[in-house]
């Protein structure tokens, strides 16, 4: 214990030191005298400063910026083609799993089979230029090995990636809807889908689909060096082809070249958008509309007769169509396509015919705003219609989400998101992470070229707010954002003395920076039907007028009262449950409800769709509960059992064995009185997430305790980089230094122990004593920028990063939490979090003792590891990565496609899961901490102080409560004790899934 505390002191005096400098480095220029301090501190600076340049120079260029130099330089495209046999490599590291055999009928293919290491190829070129690159490939199916997932690969010339883009480069899989599917009341459910993908030629492109045409790379006369490395999916490749740029023909360039009897008359061809014959990815998805005008009609029964919306936009997503041309002709294009998803905001589409894009303008068609179902006609400037030559038989077309003109302002966005942090850190050194309102600041002496700063990003973002009316075509909520900032930036330019006690206005201009950003690069659109129409014909009608609008709604109207949607409704034959979660859920869990549920145990199951989680409240006194309730959020079987709704489940034969499935610590939520209320059904792990490039640049170890987080943030913050820890989340500080939020009888706070104030302190140090930011925008964009290259977030951070940010899928990997290592020299690892957007599952005393029996065999079934396994891979291969199934049932979680790293992170932390235990009045508990780290971290006060506060709070809400539930009697004497458990020791149910 000597050493350690010898440590933490000479920590404390480090700590304390540096904050002397600061005050003194801050009151100097109010006496405007010349210290050595003033000078050290601002050598300090420069050299931060320098470290940091040097720091972001080390990253790549956007693509669109490498494109933009290659012009002004005058580089030109190649003229050679080369076709390599990928088998025929030159070089592979040691751990690459390739190997050279047959697949899908071609021999000699280099066999792909595990995402490690790298090949390369030596590639001599007689004429330099830019060359587009394109693989053979054919994805494993899953028969042998392979999921649904796209193949990543980067791609290094000559030893260097020569773009971000490079990190990421995505071959696509090809799916197709199996034949629909009905339930015995008629209404259509979702289809299986099935992976069509075979050996085919694609160009390379990047993962976002930020970019229509393929990606260029600048090879050199003579010997250049190609390196590829598999980051996802196994694969077998055949070719690597090398060619010169395809280029693009305007639309007159390309309407001359039609014949000359290219006029006639054809028919009007009708597509309807369900109806496609393929897509590059699962989460494309038909819908259901009930406009008047949508067809197939889907009013009494639901009938897809729509596709993609708000499931159809990323970049590079793409349906294609095939149809039948009755003869030779020009015909023009039009569909009936809904685009409300964003206020005033385009989206845009690729438009390809068999595969090719046909001419320039249609690269990427704009499809602006409208309300409601709108006519799309693909028409120049003039609103005149193109028109299309095709030849007499089949044809394709095929529509791909592209945000490509909005390439230029996300890319200056993003680099203005990057100086409003330079600015905001500038700030927090200047003022010391305090803001003084009765101090005046001479800005332009103190923080010298900030306000130059301030009004050149005024101007950047005045041109941006004219350019983004000129590609957009309208007025749009990202515009009335960007006029905001100027606003912001006007004030701060005209109160400069502001500027400092502003730093929470700043910030906000990050995070609204950020949002816009990400809201161009989505694109989304739904489509009913598409008319390819000869010239000299109309379209028809794509838009209902007002009398078949009023017609639908009240057409919708009778609908929806009739029984099907009515939950009075349910039959005592069947065994009722009630899903909180999307259709897509719902919809999966009747499938295998019917196929393994029914025959076994012969009661029908009606799983119904609930919106709001309040219903089950409200259906208490309604007299209309269900029998199993899912998807509730783990909150809500607490507040149902102390107004006796909820089922104890321990009671239930063969309970103990079913609980002993889940962590003692997931299980704390759900413990109430000596019962258990609820059965976690999804599980929100926290882990660390770090970016192994930046941390092996900076020659940093993944810390392993808080002594190491805190050795490590020196040098990050030297490097104006940082470590993220949620500012809200105490529970790794009290839990690891041996907290308990309650005494064991659950009637007394634990917060006034002297562990409590230990554990108090240290969290709010965090931010007070060792500088970790108090406000972050988004540490999904700070971690993929890099300027957050560690920190600690959930299960919604890795699903982001594992299907959003591809671009750095090799760089970042996650580990348990730091932990406290205790007196037995054991690191400590405990954290909550798990019940933050997690669901739980829970049966009612409402329902009838014989249904009650059958409700418990649904739970049983459902919640068992073969149902659970079953139920998430399904969810994920047919309905794509970002329905990745986070089950509380660790034999099954362990069965999803994680990477085999990640996974064995997640179940060592998962051993140290210990939730919130719900007491009444407990939410004082948050409410008081939130409260009491506001007042120690933005107001300067004491924590131990501050805590004081929030103890006697706390303490007065529990009492009133116990109170008003009859736990106490008039003179505060205990009747009723809770017993909540403590949990001591790390769970060991993981260890079998341990690798």
């Amino acid at each position: 214990m000597a050493p350690q505390f010898r440590k933490t002191s000479i920590r404390r005096l480090q700590a304390i030191s540096i904050i002397v400098i600061f005050i003194i480095g801050t009151m100097l220029p109010l006496f405007n005298k010349p210290s050595s301090i003033a000078h050290a501190e601002e050598k300090l600076k420069s050299k931060e400063t320098a470290d940091a340049d040097t720091f972001e120079k080390q990253l790549e260029p956007y693509y669109y910026e490498v494109v933009q130099k290659w012009k002004s330089d005058g580089v030109q495209p190649g003229s050679e083609q080369l076709k390599l046999d990928a088998g025929n490599f030159s070089n592979k590291s040691r751990d690459a799993g390739v190997t050279l055999g047959s697949y899908a009928g071609k021999d000699h293919a280099l066999l792909w089979s595990t995402q490690n290491g790298w090949v390369e190829y030596n590639v001599n070129v007689k004429e330099e230029g830019l060359y587009e690159m394109a693989f053979e490939y054919a994805p494993f199916l899953q028969k042998d090995g392979g999921t649904r997932q796209s193949i990543i690969f980067n791609v290094q010339i000559n030893g260097a990636y020569p773009f971000k883009e490079s990190r990421a480069i995505e071959l696509k899989r090809e799916f197709r809807d199996e034949k629909p599917q009905y339930d015995e009341k008629g209404n259509q459910i979702r289809s299986l889908v099935e992976d069509i993908t075979g050996w085919r030629t694609e160009a390379l492109r990047e993962s976002g689909g930020a970019n229509v045409e393929p990606l260029l790379f600048h090879l050199k006369k003579g010997e250049n060096i190609i390196r590829l490395q598999a980051l996802r999916e196994s694969v077998a490749l055949k070719t690597i082809e090398i060619k010169s740029p395809e280029t693009y023909k305007t639309y007159q360039e390309v309407k001359e070249e039609y014949p000359s009897n290219s006029g006639k008359n054809g028919k009007l061809i009708t597509i309807e958008a369900e109806n496609f014959s393929k897509k590059n990815s699962t989460s494309i998805q038909v819908q259901y509309d009930r406009d008047p005008l949508t067809t197939p009609e889907s009013l009494k029964k639901i009938k897809f007769n729509t596709l993609g919306g708000s499931n159809w936009y990323q970049g590079g997503q793409a349906v294609t169509w095939e149809f039948d041309v009755p003869e030779d002709g020009t015909y023009k294009i039009g569909f009936r396509g809904m685009q409300n998803y964003r206020k005033n905001l385009a989206t845009f589409r690729t438009v390809y015919i068999d595969g090719k894009i046909p001419f320039e303008e249609l690269k990427h068609f704009r499809i602006p705003y409208a309300s409601g179902w709108q006519e799309v006609i693909l028409e120049g400037k003039g609103k005149s219609p193109y028109s299309i030559y095709l030849t007499k038989g089949k044809h394709t077309i095929s529509l791909e989400a592209t945000y490509e003109p909005f390439v230029p302002l996300i890319i200056q966005m993003d680099k203005l998101s990057n100086e409003i942090r330079a600015i905001s850190q500038d700030l927090r050194l200047a003022t010391g992470n305090q803001e003084d309102s009765f101090r005046v600041w001479n800005v332009e002496e103190e923080l010298p070229g900030l306000l130059d700063k301030l009004k050149a990003m005024k101007k950047q973002i005045e041109t941006m707010t004219k350019e983004m009316l000129k590609v957009n075509g309208e007025r749009s909520n990202v515009s009335q954002a960007l006029e905001s900032i100027v606003q912001d930036l006007t004030y701060l330019l005209d109160e400069p003395g502001e500027i400092a006690n502003s730093q929470v206005r700043i910030g906000a201009l990050q995070d609204s920076l950020e949002n816009q950003r990400q809201e161009l690069m989505n694109s989304p659109l739904a489509v009913d039907k598409f008319y390819i129409s000869p010239d000299k014909e109309e379209f028809p009608s794509m838009t209902a007028n007002w009398f078949q609008k009023i017609q639908g709604s009240y057409n919708s109207l009778i609908y929806s009262f009739s029984d099907q949607n009515q939950l009075h409704q349910q039959s005592d034959k069947e065994l009722n449950v009630w899903m909180m979660w999307g259709r897509d859920y719902a919809e999966e869990l009747q499938q295998l409800a019917n196929q393994y549920f029914t025959p076994k145990y012969g009661i029908k199951v009606n799983v119904n769709l609930i919106q709001d989680t309040n219903l089950l409240i409200l259906a208490k006194s309604a007299g209309i509960m269900p029998d199993v309730a899912l998807g509730v959020p783990s909150g809500m079987p607490f507040e149902m059992a102390v107004r006796g709704a909820a089922k104890d489940i321990s009671t239930m034969p063969g309970a103990e064995k079913l609980l002993e499935q889940y962590a003692p610590g997931t299980l704390l939520p759900y413990y109430y009185d000596g019962g258990t209320y609820g059965i976690p059904e999804t599980i929100n792990f926290k882990v660390l997430f770090y970016r192994k490039d930046i941390l092996d640049q900076l020659g940093l170890e993944v810390p392993q305790t808080w002594d190491d987080v805190y050795d490590m943030l020196p040098t990050l913050l030297q490097n104006h980089l940082n470590f993220y820890a949620d500012p809200k989340d105490f529970s790794y500080m009290l839990y690891q230094n041996g907290v308990e939020l309650y005494t064991p009888d659950g009637m007394e706070t634990g917060l006034d122990q002297p562990e409590a104030f230990k554990g108090f302190e240290e969290w709010t140090n965090l931010f007070n004593l060792h500088g970790m930011d108090r406000q972050v925008q988004s540490f999904y964009q700070q971690f993929r920028k890099g300027l957050f290259p560690i920190g600690i977030a959930d299960f919604n951070q890795y699903m982001q990063l594992l299907v959003a940010a591809p671009e750095i899928m090799d760089a970042w990997g996650i580990a348990p939490i730091p932990g406290h290592i205790d007196p037995s020299g054991a690191n400590v690892r405990w954290a909550g979090g798990t019940g933050m957007g997690t669901t739980s599952m829970m049966l009612f005393n409402d329902t009838p003792k014989e249904k009650q029996e059958l409700a418990w065999d649904f739970i049983k079934w459902y919640s068992s590891p073969e149902v659970q396994t079953e139920y998430g891979l399904n969810l994920e291969q047919f309905r794509g990565e970002t329905f990745r199934w986070n089950s509380a049932n660790v034999a099954a979680f362990s069965k999803m496609p994680w990477r085999k790293s990640d996974l064995q992170a997640i179940l060592e932390q998962w051993k140290w899961e210990k939730d919130i235990a719900n007491v009444p009045g407990g939410y004082m508990t948050t409410r008081q901490l939130d409260f009491a780290w506001n007042q120690t971290v933005l107001e300067g006060g004491n924590p131990r102080i501050e805590l004081e506060k929030a103890v006697k709070a706390i303490k007065r809400e529990l009492k009133r409560k116990q109170s008003e539930f009859h736990l106490i009697d008039e003179n505060n004497k205990v009747l009723n004790p809770l017993d909540v458990p403590i949990i001591s020791e790390p769970w060991k149910g993981v260890e079998p899934y341990e690798q």
